[in-house]
């Protein structure tokens, strides 16, 4: 079957959510697109009955095309500028990524979640969000798609409320510029989540912050390095569905990080793949939201925004002992 009309109902998704962003950004002084695209595919897939011919190219988009915009991901993280932020910046980085890992795999024994769905939400709180929760499918030998779904559900519900309560929590500390940038880079969970956040707490904590969670986002690649070594231990030896020990779109990501950090790359390109990427973000959010129906997250239940707000917690703590140190 053709994913032409999936294709095509993402991208119309997409195009709708990148112009209320635009037209929303400009009173609110806010971006989030993301949100607006899940939130919209919600109402469809909610709403409106669609035809059957359109899932391939709907699964496709939540699928190739998301990892693809990972992947496009890399472009925007330069080492060195990770590693100019200073050993407070650093170890916060590291110890959200490792806290929120080890809260996971503490948590996920007592609140009746599965292992594969524990993991995708605690990737998504530990790294970046929707990025995080589609690199990790890609190394699950077991993969169910309500999971998946549910699990980008609650780290866009989770950031969003966090680009209130981040700055809120910076000024009620009395927190500096870089206390805060860390906080909020380090507490927020998508990468746009975190520019709204950081925009609010002011101009000079916004770079902090962006930095910091990129930050973040740069251990993407070893963390799915040993998920994946991980996952093909456990996994039977006859059984011929291994994940990669290094999936292609996380090897692209890894290659264009290298290549900002090393090579000069002109603002023209960077706009124009962070343009693309924006886009590509939109229309696999807005795929995913169709599938978050009612039955869905009925189906669900209320132990994976539980379980996330456990993660969410242990993140927030650990960012804020970084911002204080």
């Amino acid at each position: 079957m053709t994913r032409t009309p999936g294709l095509l109902l993402a991208a119309l998704g997409a195009f709708i959510a990148i112009i209320a962003d635009l037209l929303l950004s400009k009173i609110t002084g806010i971006s989030l697109s993301i949100m607006i695209a899940i939130i919209l595919g919600m109402i469809v897939g909610n709403f409106v009955t669609l035809p059957e011919n359109t899932k391939p190219g709907l699964s496709f988009a939540s699928g190739p095309i998301l990892k693809l915009g990972v992947a496009l991901l890399g472009l925007s993280i330069s080492i060195t500028e990770v590693l100019n932020l200073g050993w407070r910046a650093l170890l916060t980085i590291i110890g959200v990524v490792a806290a929120g890992f080890l809260a996971t795999f503490l948590f996920s024994r007592f609140m009746g979640l599965s292992r594969e769905h524990s993991l995708l939400i605690g990737a998504g709180c530990s790294i970046c969000g929707a990025a995080a929760i589609s690199a990790v499918q890609g190394v699950l030998p077991r993969r169910k798609e309500h999971e998946f779904i549910t699990a980008v559900a609650v780290i866009v519900i989770l950031g969003t409320i966090m680009i209130a309560v981040g700055p809120a929590i910076s000024a009620a500390m009395n927190w500096g510029p870089i206390s805060a940038g860390i906080f909020i880079g380090g507490s927020t969970h998508e990468v746009g989540q975190v520019v709204a956040a950081g925009g609010i707490a002011g101009a000079a904590v916004l770079p902090i912050a962006a930095t910091v969670k990129v930050g973040r986002v740069l251990l993407l690649a070893p963390v799915m390095a040993i998920l994946s070594a991980i996952e093909r231990r456990r996994a039977d030896s006859s059984d011929t569905h291994l994940p990669p020990l290094v999936p292609t779109f996380i090897i692209g990501f890894i290659v264009l990080v290298l290549v900002r950090t090393f090579l000069p790359v002109p603002e023209i390109l960077l706009h124009v793949v962070d343009t693309i990427r924006g886009w590509l973000f939109a229309a696999a959010m807005f795929a995913l939201g169709t599938g978050a129906t009612v039955r869905t997250v009925k189906t669900a239940g209320l132990q994976p925004f539980a379980f996330g707000g456990v993660i969410s917690l242990v993140v927030i703590v650990v960012s804020a002992l970084g911002a204080i140190l």
